[in-house]
């Protein structure tokens, strides 16, 4: 699994990304080339390279492009472009993007949910609340099969809407059976909220 609540250094990208866009590509290590291999689009492994490369010399210029990206990928298999994109977007917004990513919850063509809340988190605010929240509604009915991003959807809820009636239903549900849920989750949430996990 995952670690819970994931703590990374984004601007890390590693040296291979920065010989591959230069020595490979022959490309400047821009903003300006970054996006203008997003919108040729003629690799997915340089896309791939050119998504991380924004992490270190992107600007908000860069999420526009970064969203035609995500919504290309979409419906495609290619589902390490959607996270890269994701986690590259929260670099660049500083939590002004959290609802669109938030919205990503409820987008069926959007498939690693956990890496679109894992964004959110990088730099966290109330932006993504509604949308988080109905995506708990519709999606976690017990502790035992949680989604994976089941944990961080209750960290959220809790930090941000802990006295809300369709929170507190979540809540209930996830009390019901809750030393089914996976260890990890359940300890840090009844340490981290012991007023709300936990209680019979």
């Amino acid at each position: 699994m995952k670690n819970l609540i994931p703590e990374w250094d984004l601007s890390d990208i590693g040296p291979f990304c920065y010989e591959h866009i230069t020595e490979k590509l022959k490309r400047p290590f821009t903003e300006d080339a970054m996006i203008d291999i997003l919108i040729k689009q003629s690799n997915w492994f340089d896309l791939l390279q050119a998504i991380m490369a924004l992490r270190q010399v992107g600007t908000e210029k860069s999420i526009k492009y970064l969203k035609d990206v995500l919504l290309e990928y979409n419906s495609t298999k290619k589902m390490d472009i959607q996270g890269t994109c994701v986690l590259t977007m929260a670099k660049l917004s500083n939590g002004t993007e959290n609802d669109f990513l938030g919205k990503l919850l409820l987008n069926e063509n959007y498939k690693d949910k956990w890496y679109a809340m894992a964004a959110v988190f990088y730099k966290i605010n109330e932006k993504a609340l509604p949308y988080v929240l109905e995506y708990g509604i519709n999606k976690i009915k017990k502790s035992k099969n949680m989604p994976e991003v089941g944990g961080l959807v209750l960290i959220y809820l809790a930090k941000y809407a802990p006295e809300n009636e369709q929170s507190k239903k979540i809540f209930s549900k996830i009390n019901k059976d809750f030393e089914d849920m996976n260890k990890e989750v359940r300890e840090y949430i009844k340490k981290e909220y012991p007023k709300i996990f936990g209680i019979k």
